[in-house]
């Protein structure tokens, strides 16, 4: 029997499911975000005073802003959005967050996408579960919530969290031809061999890796098999990170937190498959405890690898904001950030290019600009760039501007020097 018919007093069509979004209410969706629920929520013209809340939004966000009844509020500006200049209202929630501020705004309409459900009822969150698991089975909701997951024949079941069927009031088939979730780009840097070759040093063997999304954080876990018995507590697993699985480097047998398990939140397309190679070794967890920087900080010689746009010479960090205008979002950087400041062998390490523009822009700036700022100098700990390592932790704020200076790309020193000598940390 298919699940469809199993279950068939939960199932909705698409357009069924959307009609049950009232004016006035609060709608959240899961990572990834459920497209073809907020495309079909889209056409709809009869709707006012609706609220939409995505952590990531892409087409489907996309499609729901341009309704002129909705509100899209977003914590992370995607490439979709970016390019569609979509309106949203950027909610500056770190990852660890979302769970609380679920808890206080308390959606009615809740919707995520999942896998099929099994034969015995239960439902795995596919390729995510990220705050998914505070959408559907929280304590704090209104009395008429409605919990509808989207099932994508395509979406993995992979070991970790699940729910039980009954947690759902609607399930919505997708049909076998749904295009797969889409993700940003990530590119290489040509400085990669650099970057590989001055981090080297900073994780020894046994350390316990988390690499951010992104080009030249995925880049060098993917260049680390030559080291032993690293563990993985990380929030997305991406095509570095499996790399590095494959390699051999990954036992986690000296993890502290579920050791020999490599943990994760979100799993990129790229990376399911060799996770699915792997069931007893790797873990799909919630965000509430993968992204907690006090589980975080219980891992053995946690090493935080994450990309910066920008470092001022006060050690401050900027992973979002381009031009004074909202770029991205915070994601679960700062969450790492600060867990690595909760445990001595700890070490956060930010990554980025000296330069932007073809050389003509430096990514080391005397400020950075209003709003700007992600991670704070009492978080910051070692900026690398192609040109050196600087290690702020326990630096003055003499010694900050004079090692980020050395890391600076030498056509931007003496200014970068000047600048510093006018704000009085020279």
């Amino acid at each position: 029997m298919h699940w469809t018919e199993r279950y068939a007093d939960r199932v909705l069509s698409l357009e069924e499911a959307a009609r049950l979004v009232r004016p006035g209410d609060r709608v959240m969706g899961g990572l990834p975000e459920p497209a073809p629920f907020l495309e079909a929520l889209a056409t709809r013209d009869d709707l006012s005073g609706v609220e939409v809340y995505l952590g990531a939004p892409r087409a489907g966000g996309v499609a729901v802003a341009a309704n002129p009844g909705v509100t899209l509020f977003a914590g992370f500006l995607t490439e979709a959005m970016r390019a569609s200049q979509a309106p949203a209202e950027v909610l500056p929630v770190h990852f660890s967050g979302w769970a609380p501020f679920i808890r206080r705004w308390q959606p009615r309409v809740r919707v995520v996408l999942v896998a099929e459900p099994t034969d015995d009822g239960i439902v795995h969150p596919g390729a995510t579960v990220a705050n998914d698991d505070e959408l559907v089975g929280g304590t704090v909701r209104p009395a008429d919530s409605v919990v509808i997951g989207v099932v994508d024949p395509h979406q993995p079941r992979l070991r970790g969290h699940t729910y039980p069927v009954e947690a759902f009031d609607v399930l919505v088939p997708l049909p076998a031809d749904t295009p797969p979730p889409f993700y940003d780009s990530r590119k290489v840097s040509p400085h990669l061999d650099t970057f590989v070759g001055l981090i080297d040093d900073l994780i020894p063997d046994g350390a316990t890796l988390q690499s951010g999304v992104g080009g030249l954080p995925e880049a060098i876990m993917a260049r680390l098999g030559h080291k032993q018995d690293l563990g993985v507590h990380t929030e997305v697993m991406g095509a570095g990170m499996v790399e590095l699985l494959q390699s051999g480097a990954v036992t986690g047998a000296r993890k502290t937190l579920w050791p020999g398990e490599s943990v994760y939140t979100i799993a990129m397309p790229e990376a399911v498959p060799v996770l699915l190679d792997n069931p007893t070794t790797t873990r799909l967890l919630s965000a509430a405890l993968v992204l907690d920087p006090r589980e975080v900080a219980k891992n053995h010689q946690m090493r935080c690898v994450n990309a910066s746009l920008q470092v001022d010479l006060f050690g401050q960090g900027n992973a979002e904001m381009i031009g004074g205008a909202q770029y991205s979002g915070v994601g679960g950087q700062l969450d790492f950030l600060r867990a690595c400041t909760f445990a001595d062998d700890a070490l956060s390490i930010l990554v980025l290019e000296s330069t932007a523009a073809n050389g003509t822009v430096s990514r080391i700036v005397g400020h950075l600009g209003p709003n700007a700022t992600t991670g704070g100098r009492y978080e910051t700990q070692v900026i690398i760039t192609e040109h050196g390592v600087a290690w702020l932790r326990d630096a003055s704020m003499r010694q900050k501007a004079e090692r980020l200076i050395a890391v600076a790309h030498p056509d931007h020193r003496d200014r970068l020097t000047a600048e510093a000598k006018a704000s009085g940390l020279l």
